[in-house]
């Protein structure tokens, strides 16, 4: 089945001219996209952050308990856990949970997790000893009211949610457009930043970019993303296929 592209919410001329492009990068370094190629992204596929963060969540007898909430990556721009909103039920009312990655599985209907009415406290996210403080900054969770979208993460970790829709510009400032998802391998690794360009000189369609990102380019909190590209290469690099991408998540 084939996926359209998320339809573009910007109006990019004048979002742009709003936008302080100030904000410190932390490796403006130029680099090349002679040897990047979508070919061996399509052939491992893997999962869509934004499929991911919309997808239903199972109890380990199949039983849909909540929903994706966010995912938690580290230095390695690799998971260490996933948060999950679990609806009201078992005798609680909202809540989230963290759940080390190894323990998120995928299956037909979206993501079955061992979070149980028996064990349910073990993986509570304020309380969670699986996850370790370094990945989440626990006293700053119980100051926070939105946990999904706030999440305050620890200085080894940051949240998909920091860079998608995010702003991206050229090394000049000259926008560019935005982050619009990010693909993840089975395993769990960042494959690569989805981008829609705002303006058609760059081309129609997202395109997919290495990620080079936390903690060497960019840390969550920056202004914007900057593409550490020639405007050249930028504009030669083809649309991104969805529907060539293995993807685990429809």
């Amino acid at each position: 089945m084939q996926i359209q592209a998320a339809e573009d919410e910007n109006q990019p001329n004048s979002r742009a001219d709003q936008i302080d492009l100030s904000g410190t990068q932390h490796d403006n370094r130029l680099r090349s996209l002679d040897e990047w190629s979508y070919k061996p992204i399509y052939e491992q596929g893997g999962f869509r952050a934004e499929k991911f963060l919309d997808a239903k969540v199972f109890s380990p007898q199949g039983n849909e308990i909540g929903e994706m909430a966010n995912i938690i990556l580290d230095q390695e721009n690799q998971i260490v856990a996933v948060i999950a909103e679990i609806g009201g039920m078992w005798n609680s009312g909202d809540r989230h949970v963290a759940i080390p990655w190894d323990e998120v599985k995928f299956f037909e209907d979206g993501i079955k997790v061992p979070v149980r009415q028996d064990n349910l406290e073990e993986y509570d996210l304020f309380t969670n000893i699986n996850i370790n403080e370094a990945y989440v900054y626990k006293q700053e969770l119980e100051r926070v009211t939105n946990v999904e979208r706030d999440v305050a993460t620890g200085p080894q970790t940051w949240k998909i949610t920091d860079i998608i829709h995010d702003y991206a510009s050229m090394e000049n400032d000259e926008g560019y457009g935005y982050i619009k998802d990010a693909l993840l391998s089975r395993n769990g690794t960042m494959q690569a930043i989805i981008i829609k360009p705002a303006r058609s000189e760059f081309g129609q369609g997202p395109r997919a970019y290495p990620f080079y990102g936390y903690p060497e380019s960019w840390r969550p909190g920056d202004t914007h993303y900057i593409l550490p590209y020639s405007k050249e290469d930028v504009e030669e690099l083809p649309a991104f296929e969805y529907d060539k991408y293995d993807s685990i998540l429809n």
